[in-house]
């Protein structure tokens, strides 16, 4: 059975995707006061960095609402 090889394209796309959602959320957290925030800044951006999913999760919970 032959294997199929990755398409670069979708590859770079979802890499281009990743980096800007993770800089959209990293301004964020940068911007955002320290107690609108549920807990640590520094948490949420390494967290946020390692998989776009988890700079989803910064948006839907990482965030206190005013």
């Amino acid at each position: 059975m032959e294997q199929r090889k990755p398409n670069k394209f979708v590859i770079a796309a979802f890499a281009i995707l990743h980096v800007a959602v993770v800089a959209l959320t990293w301004r964020d957290i940068s911007a955002r006061p320290a107690d609108e925030i549920r807990g640590n800044k520094r948490f949420w951006r390494v967290f946020s960095a390692l998989n776009t999913a988890n700079a989803g999760a910064y948006w839907l919970i990482g965030r206190r609402r005013g």
